[in-house]
This record gives structure tokens, C-alpha cells and sequence, in this order.
């Protein structure tokens, strides 16, 4: 009985608030109508009082009377007025109601010094006479003009408007200021690919759908692997021999400064790798790091990286001749490389492989910014895939809204027409289903499952692992939120349904404690900010990186510098022929 009550009471006090926001929602949509339709007295009195108070914004504000009306009879709820856009969209009035006085200031001024009683003058001729004409920012609008035009002059109400302004549209898109400039320069950066891509479509693809549709095959129904032999080799010896002559000149200019600076040392070793070279000594004495690394800079033209442990000094130069590490160099490096998915991220400088299984823990974060040797890495992990593991036995597919990965459309699922978080709802959705099937099955990983399917003679299709490739992509604060929930589940329930996950970032941005705390496998390209690098490495060292797939390998370890391998346009070539 109690319950009763209590439950009738909560109803009645449900209808109680209803009937008030619908009562207040007909009163604002009855007032908006009226002073905008200037419908009899009242509507005429407020249409004079609200353009003497806006100006000729006026129907701004009365507009939003009438959305508040509507939001309040139609949601029956409260309007949030410290939501963050709405503050962002009253800034934005502000402003236009400060740059709105300009002509008005500038009528004012010709009829004398007086700024106040001369522009107060004016709307009462317009109230007295009621006849159209200009009337800017309205009193709110001169107030706010003459307080910054006394203060800073007419330059000062200009820069303080777009400040005003800028600060509004950032509230409303809730991004900050600097992000906004970011993007704008980068997307002006940009306009030359954009032109290419429309060229391109022009070129390559309008026309051509009904021929892809005849050409295109799923290359994951058919047992096949992509065979090491047609991926290109590159002969290194020469440019080996010539760095190996400069190197042992740099090492007795090392030792000079080392000499000059009266520092005891150790030469230990020098390791040479494809893109650089490693100098590693044992200091004895004491000695000014900061000093001897400018003496360094000077002497040596190449550009210089040191790290220095205790009483260890690492100098790691750039090579003059530089050598190229091929995929198929790469993989052959492997002592077991077929049917694993054990897959080999580069070479250290000590030219020791760094290996990473994707079957385990193999979601993996790439960081960099443009032209670092990215985009040629993702060409390497696909090859690498096709090369060592049967396609029959897995999928690739890439989430693409940027056009870079266009060239493998005829072999991949490229995804480039859905929100980030519509195809990552796909991605979970999958996950759970497969888990389900392999529970139902007595197994607890997509391996076990697989296994007893394998043991039981079973005809039933074995289930195939799922690589999904997220390229860069822009995204605001709130949806990027979403984004990480949502990445978070992929990569920590996705391991046991074998769906792996990579990720590219290439903005600042994007790099936050959670996307860093989800990857344990990471790698570092070549940053083009020592922000950017300060907060991915807690040191400016990724600026120190070479292009073209010069990279640090994170890991829960420690950092390892690390060359990754080149994928040519003619093993791009060969690849797709061959699973045509």
C-alpha cells in the first residue's frame, strides 16, 4: 500500500512538472510570435524596446526565445544555460553586437564629441518616430563598444571582437583556441592533396565503378600466402664499405673533442645500421654534457642524438650513405616465419630484430607527423601478413577518411563513409559475438576454439582473426571521448575474439594518458614539435628522428631506436598482381 501511494504521488508531481514546461514553452512560443509578427500593442511596444536594447540583431535573441519555447514544450526539461554552447553562442553576440556599433560610431562622430547622449539621441528619435533605421548594437552593443573603445581605441574593439568571437566558436565546438589555428594551418597545408585527390577521382575513378565491381575479390576466401620472392631486394654493400670509411673518421673526431675536453674514456663499440650509426663510450671523469654535445654539432655535419646512462654515452649520428632495409630483407632476418604471427617491427641499431605478436597483446599505436614513414609502414604490416600467414586464416580492413591507403581498395575493405564510432560499434558488436560462440564451445580464445574445431574434426568454418587499421581522423573533445571508451574495449576484449587493433596518430591532440595506457606495443616516428614529443616520450628525442621509418619502439621496457622496413612501389605492384 505504501508503494502505492508513494508511486501515485510521484506520478501526480511527473504531471505537475510536465504541464509547467508546457505552460512555459506556449507562453515563450505565444511572446516570440508576437514581437516578430509585431501582432497588436504588446507586439509592437516590444519589437521598439528589443531593437533598442539588441539593435538589428534583435531577431537573434527573439529567435532563440522561440527554440527555448519549443525545447521546453517538446523535452520537457530545463534549459541548461551553463552548457558549455550555449555560453560559447552568447559570446558570439557579444561580438556581433560590438561590431555592429562601427557605422553607428561612425555617424555619432560627425555630429559631435557626445559619444553617449549623441547615439542615445538616436533611439530616441526611433522610439519617438518608430521609422526603420540603422541602429547597430543596440544600448547593449554601445555600451560595450565605448567601454573597449575608451580603454584600447577602434583597433582594440576589432582585436578584442575576434578574440571574442574565436573564444565563442571554440565553446561551441569545444576544442581550444591553439588546436583551432592548429587544424587551420594544417588544413591550408592540405589544399595541394585535396586538389591531387579531385584530380585523381577525375583521372582514375569516375567511370570506372562497374569495372572495379567485375574486378575486385574477397582475398580472404582462398587459401593463398603472397610469396617472399616477388618483393624487391636492394644491394647495401657499397654504401656499407663508404659509411664505414666515415664512421672511423667521425670516431678520431669524437676522440679529439673527448681529448680536447680532457675526458677519460672507453671506446666500447660502433654500431652501423641502415639510417644511422652508433658511437658507445665509457666515461671516467667528469665532464659538461651540454658543452660537449655543441662542440659535437659543430664538428660534425650529420645530425646528432646522445643518451647518456650513468657513466655510458651513446652517440647515435645519421649516416651520410644510407642503406635501405627491404621487407623481404626484414622477414628473411626471421628464423621461423611462416604461420606465426610473430612479425617483425625493424631492426635496433645494434641490427637485432624487435618482434612483436600480434596474437598476443599485438595492438599497436603509431605516432607521427606527416611524411615520417608511416603510411609505408602500414604497406610493410599488411605485406608482412599476406607473406607469413595464410589469408584464409584472417581479414584486414582499413578505416580510411583520409584517402591515403586508396591503392589497396582492390584487395582491402576500406572504410571511408561511416562516423569512427558507427564503425567501431561495428567492430565491438563482432567481438561479442564471437565470444559468445567461442563460450558456447567450452574455449575461452579464438586459439582454443580454432583448436578443438581442428581435434573434433569438425567441418564447421574456423574462425578468422580481424586486423583492423584506424588511419588519423578529426574529431571533437566529446566524440573523441566516445572514441576511447570505445577503443578500450576493442583492445582489451578484442585479444581473446582475435581482433587487433591499429591505431595512427598524427596530431598532439589525439595523444592523451588513456590512448598511451590501452597500446602496449608503440612506435614513435619522427615529430615535427618537441611538444609533441615531449608529451608522447617525456623528451624531445623524437624530433631528432630521420624520415622514411626512422623510429623508436616503446614498450613496457624501455625505448629502442629502431629502423623499419621500405615497401617500394614495385612490391606494392607485385603484391596486387599476384592476388589479382
Amino acid at each position: 500500500m505504501g508503494k502505492e501511494k508513494k508511486r501515485s504521488a510521484d506520478e501526480q508531481e511527473k504531471q505537475e512538472t510536465t504541464f509547467y514546461y508546457e505552460l512555459v514553452g506556449i507562453i515563450f512560443i505565444i511572446f516570440s510570435i508576437t514581437v516578430l509578427g509585431e501582432l497588436g500593442k504588446i507586439g509592437s511596444f516590444m519589437l521598439v524596446l528589443f531593437k533598442v536594447a539588441f539593435g538589428d540583431w534583435y531577431w537573434v535573441i527573439i529567435l532563440f526565445l522561440l527554440f527555448y519555447g519549443f525545447q521546453s514544450l517538446l523535452t520537457h526539461k530545463s534549459f541548461n544555460f551553463k552548457n558549455q554552447r550555449f555560453i560559447g553562442f552568447v559570446f558570439i553576440c557579444f561580438s556581433l553586437l560590438l561590431f555592429a556599433h562601427f557605422p553607428l560610431h561612425s555617424y555619432v562622430t560627425k555630429r559631435g564629441d557626445a559619444y553617449f547622449s549623441e547615439t542615445w539621441r538616436v533611439y530616441k528619435d526611433f522610439i519617438a518616430t518608430n521609422i526603420d533605421t540603422y541602429l547597430g548594437g543596440g544600448l547593449l552593443g554601445a555600451l560595450m563598444f565605448y567601454a573597449v573603445y575608451y580603454l584600447f581605441g577602434a583597433v582594440g574593439v576589432v582585436l578584442i571582437g575576434i578574440i571574442i568571437i574565436m573564444f565563442g566558436f571554440s565553446l561551441i565546438i569545444n576544442r581550444p583556441l591553439i588546436d583551432i589555428l592548429k587544424s587551420f594551418g594544417k588544413g591550408t597545408k592540405n589544399l595541394g592533396k585535396y586538389v591531387r585527390n579531385f584530380n585523381n577521382f577525375f583521372k582514375y575513378q569516375i567511370g570506372s565503378d562497374r569495372k572495379k565491381a567485375g574486378t575486385k575479390r574477397d582475398v580472404f576466401s582462398r587459401s593463398q600466402q603472397v610469396p617472399l620472392k616477388i618483393l624487391e631486394e636492394h644491394q647495401n654493400v657499397m654504401n656499407y664499405n663508404f659509411q664505414e670509411k666515415h664512421c672511423l673518421e667521425m670516431r678520431s673526431l669524437i676522440h679529439s673533442v673527448f681529448n680536447n675536453f680532457n675526458i677519460e674514456y672507453k671506446d666500447v663499440d660502433l654500431s652501423i645500421s641502415y639510417k644511422i650509426s652508433s658511437f658507445r663510450f665509457t666515461i671516467f671523469s667528469e665532464y659538461n654534457l651540454k658543452a660537449l654535445m655543441e662542440r659535437l654539432n659543430n664538428v660534425i655535419e650529420e645530425d646528432l642524438l646522445f643518451a647518456q646512462d650513468g657513466n655510458s654515452l651513446l652517440i647515435q649520428v645519421a649516416n651520410k650513405y644510407p642503406q635501405i632495409l627491404t621487407a623481404r630483407e626484414l622477414l628473411m632476418k626471421q628464423p621461423s616465419l611462416k604461420d606465426n604471427y610473430v612479425l617483425p617491427l625493424g631492426l635496433s641499431y645494434e641490427n637485432k630484430l624487435c618482434e612483436a605478436d600480434l596474437s598476443r597483446s599485438g595492438n599497436l599505436l603509431l605516432i607521427g607527423s606527416k611524411g615520417s614513414g608511416i603510411r609505408n609502414f602500414i604497406n610493410y604490416y599488411i605485406f608482412a601478413l599476406f607473406a607469413k600467414v595464410n589469408l584464409c586464416e584472417y581479414r584486414i580492413e582499413i578505416f580510411d577518411k583520409q584517402n591515403d591507403f586508396v591503392h589497396l581498395e582492390q584487395i582491402l575493405r576500406i572504410i571511408a563513409d561511416k562516423d569512427i564510432n558507427d564503425y567501431l560499434n561495428e567492430v565491438i558488436e563482432d567481438i561479442d559475438q564471437k565470444l559468445e560462440k567461442i563460450n558456447q564451445y567450452g574455449a575461452t580464445t579464438i586459439d582454443e576454439y580454432n583448436k578443438k574445431l581442428e581435434i573434433e574434426g569438425s567441418k564447421e568454418a574456423r574462425m578468422q582473426r580481424r586486423f583492423i587499421i584506424l588511419n588519423h581522423f578529426q574529431a571533437d573533445r566529446e566524440t573523441y571521448s566516445y572514441f576511447e571508451n570505445k577503443l578500450m574495449y576493442v583492445t582489451q576484449l578484442g585479444e581473446k575474439a582475435g581482433v587487433v587493433a591499429v591505431y595512427v596518430v598524427r596530431e598532439e591532440f589525439y595523444v592523451s594518458s588513456i590512448i598511451m595506457s590501452i597500446f602496449f606495443h608503440k612506435l614513435v616516428f619522427k615529430l615535427d614539435s618537441i611538444p609533441f614529443s615531449v608529451k608522447v616520450m617525456n623528451n624531445e628525442n623524437a624530433t631528432y628522428l630521420q624520415s622514411h621509418g626512422d623510429s623508436f619502439y616503446l614498450s613496457q621496457i624501455r625505448a629502442r631506436r629502431i629502423q623499419t622496413a621500405l615497401v617500394s612501389k614495385k612490391d606494392i605492384e607485385a603484391v596486387l598482381a599476384h592476388l589479382k
